[in-house]
């Protein structure tokens, strides 16, 4: 289906409203389905449609965050991803992404323009199943963890789970789970994440995946 922009929600609403034109007219002419465009309709009847801006929201940084990143590089002076290994090892859960903002706000770290320039979008993608496996855990607003483990050819999401906490005994827990039903990958890929050892070519994710 197509994204809907404003000038376009108000022509269904109208449309809709008119009883001028079939919705299958509307359905076809838009490229939605019946069930949209009359919820479009309904939703935006007595109001006017608001977009969210585009990218992912930022998460506030309370002072106690604020406070214990700031003592930590004080005492070892290192970049945000091995402040957020440290930190994990003492049982705190910062992302690095957090830790470069707080010390961006006292400009202990550089802005990284490179970053931010918009990269053309490549798709890579194995030829057979099974090849190799992604782990992305992402946190919820809640606070909780979601962990996706994604098929890289067939995009299938062979396992989903939620956690408290983003631990390796999670992450080993749900590969030995997903392997179980589906049989092992060839190659798993992870970001550097604690969770998956960092920058460790010894950790437990590490001698789970050799064994």
């Amino acid at each position: 289906m197509k994204k809907l922009n404003k000038k376009k929600i108000k022509w269904i609403v109208k449309e809709v409203e008119r009883r001028s034109i079939g919705v299958w007219t509307i359905t076809h002419v838009q490229n939605i389905t019946k069930q949209h465009a009359y919820r479009i309709a309904k939703k935006f009847q007595t109001c006017e449609p608001e977009f969210r801006s585009p990218g992912r929201k930022l998460k506030q940084i309370t002072n106690e965050e604020r406070n214990i990143v700031l003592q930590r590089y004080k005492e070892i002076r290192a970049s945000p991803t091995m402040i957020e290994q440290y930190l994990y090892e003492k049982g705190i859960h910062i992302s690095h992404n957090k830790i470069h903002r707080i010390l961006l706000e006292v400009r202990l770290v550089k802005e990284e323009h490179r970053k931010k320039n918009r990269r053309k979008w490549v798709r890579f993608e194995r030829d057979n199943s099974n090849s190799m496996w992604q782990f992305d855990g992402t946190e919820m607003d809640d606070e909780e963890w979601i962990l996706p483990v994604e098929d890289d050819c067939s995009r299938y999401c062979v396992i989903l789970r939620k956690f408290e906490n983003m631990t390796t005994a999670n992450v080993i827990a749900i590969l030995e789970e997903a392997i179980d039903m589906y049989g092992k990958p060839k190659e798993i890929l992870t970001d550097n994440g604690p969770e998956f050892g960092g920058t460790s070519k010894d950790s437990e994710f590490d001698k789970v995946c050799e064994k």
